[in-house]
């Protein structure tokens, strides 16, 4: 599979190529005739600016490659129409990514006024199916560190901490849908501030900001940028449509009946 999959590679991007170019630049390195100089190795990088320090492996994949495709064509794998065939097909599929890219640019803007819009009419959809917690996670490696936190957040201390000695989340919980062994600190209590909770990896401390109970309403703020991107996906969608149709408008086609 690694020899195909190299093999592919190599008549997709035609690494053995010379070119036809009068090319002084320093030669990288050689494999019978073929020559990788640093002009062809920056071509083939896409013409970026190539880092000293990735030559070495450019190089070395450029000399496995070229092996791999002169002993490939040595018996004759470049004549084969089943890999011919598929190089076409992908090139075409190719073609076509590239003309959409480049001419479907649809210009979409999304409201506030259709955005709540969606939201009330489609209110039945944003009830909780879980219970669910809005928190911040504070998670630290270092014993002392937690200490310090405890004592700022569950003892009302004035503690001297640094957030910086923390890795930080805020984000939402859902019941059930997170570890086992975090759950029952999370959902079987009323505390705002719980921890901290030693797992293999750590300390951890949990902030609450907020408890929603399973059937409660979602609020437009939670559901916003959800929204958002549903209502851009489906404007998206239709303006597709109206480009793919006045492609096929212009042009001549028939489908048979038969086989509609």
């Amino acid at each position: 599979m690694f020899l195909r999959n190299q093999i592919f590679f190599l008549l997709l991007f035609g690494f053995s190529c010379e070119t036809k170019k009068l090319d002084r630049s320093d030669v990288l390195a050689r494999v019978d005739g073929e020559t990788l100089t640093i002009n062809k190795a920056r071509s083939l990088s896409g013409n970026i600016v190539l880092q000293k320090e990735n030559i070495p492996k450019l190089v070395s994949n450029w000399v496995t490659n070229t092996a791999l495709l002169n002993r490939g064509k040595a018996i004759n794998l470049e004549k084969d129409s089943l890999l011919i065939k598929k190089r076409d097909v992908f090139f075409n599929e190719l073609i076509v990514s590239s003309f959409i890219n480049r001419s479907f640019n649809p210009n979409i803007t999304i409201s506030k006024k259709e955005v709540l819009s969606y939201y009330k009419n489609n209110k039945t959809s944003f009830f909780r199916e879980s219970d669910e917690v809005f928190l911040e996670h504070y998670f630290t490696e270092e014993s002392s560190f937690s200490k310090k936190l405890n004592s700022f957040f569950t003892l009302n201390k004035k503690t001297d901490i640094n957030i910086s000695d923390f890795l930080i989340e805020v984000k939402t919980i859902k019941k059930g849908r997170t570890s086992d062994f975090f759950e029952p600190y999370i959902f079987n209590t009323n505390k705002k501030e719980v921890g901290p909770i030693r797992s293999k990896k750590g300390y951890h401390f949990f902030k609450i900001l907020n408890r929603y109970k399973k059937g409660s309403l979602k609020g437009l703020e939670q559901v916003y940028d959800e929204i958002h991107q549903k209502l851009y996906k489906q404007k998206e969608m239709q303006l597709s449509f109206v480009f793919l149709d006045s492609i096929k408008n212009s042009l001549e086609i028939y489908i048979n009946p038969k086989y509609q």
